[in-house]
């Protein structure tokens, strides 16, 4: 299939779907129709026994053919078991190396696998929240490898280093993950709308696996990153001004009691 006959989100799963095998334990993120069309794939192709579950949902191995965000509730008709929050909660957060893989998304990931899905720029004052934590800091540290999808590439969202590290990939890169208590894993491949990046086995820095053909369409222009930051620190300070004046009512209401 050349990659200019299908979507970006389609050539990521079967950029993803490869690298996947046989008897795995694997659990995806909630945004995650790439992650999803990956394992369905591998599930059709090489890896018939893939076992796969919802990390919001706890939906295992939903094969619907309309593929859909793992929160929804749709799956569970299509999905041949459904765990419940408490046991989820004890698979990912206490059992070292009981997922072979994760697969996730990140708003940035750094040269050694770090992924943020906190926020960008100082945790006090960002210029943009992501959805929080959500389980990835027990992921990343415990699964046996882990994939990133990155929806998009550039300099914000591929920095030296990311603006808050909730997801440890190889912290400083060498072994220092290991160095500060971590078993052995991190990340094992970040996708991106450029091509396949993975990390050098010694100094663990990210490198250029394979780039996607048409990687040079895909970037995004000067011009549109420029105005996406103007938009994002117009809407910083939308957000802040209502807080500021949340702040006043609570402390005006406060006040009269």
């Amino acid at each position: 299939m050349a990659s200019s006959d299908c979507s970006m989100a389609e050539l990521q799963a079967v950029l993803l779907a490869r690298d996947l095998r046989d008897g795995e334990k694997a659990i995806v993120g909630t945004n995650s129709d790439v992650q999803v069309a990956a394992c369905n794939l591998a599930r059709c192709r090489q890896a018939p026994t893939l076992w796969w579950v919802s990390g919001p949902g706890g939906m295992v191995n939903c094969n619907e053919p309309v593929i859909r965000s793992t929160a929804r509730t749709e799956n569970i008709a299509w999905s041949e078991a459904m765990m419940d929050l408490p046991q989820m909660v004890d698979f990912i957060d206490w059992k070292i190396h009981f997922f072979d893989f994760a697969i996730l998304g990140a708003i940035q990931v750094d040269r050694f696998g770090n992924i943020n899905t906190v926020c960008i720029g100082p945790h006090d004052k960002p210029r943009l929240r992501g959805p929080g934590t959500v389980g990835i800091s027990a992921l990343t540290a415990l699964a046996r490898r882990f994939y990133v999808v990155m929806a998009r590439h550039d300099r914000g969202s591929f920095p030296e280093r990311v603006d808050f590290l909730n997801g440890p990939g190889f912290l400083g890169g060498g072994t220092s993950r290991t160095d500060r208590g971590l078993p052995e894993g991190g990340p094992r491949l970040v996708l991106s709308p450029f091509g396949v990046f993975d990390f050098e086995p010694v100094s663990k820095r990210m490198r250029v696996m394979s780039l996607n053909a048409n990687s040079r369409r895909t970037a995004r222009s000067p011009r549109k990153s420029r105005l996406d930051r103007r938009l994002t620190r117009a809407a910083a300070r939308v957000i802040e001004q209502r807080r500021q004046k949340y702040n006043r009512s609570v402390q005006g209401k406060l006040s009269c009691i």
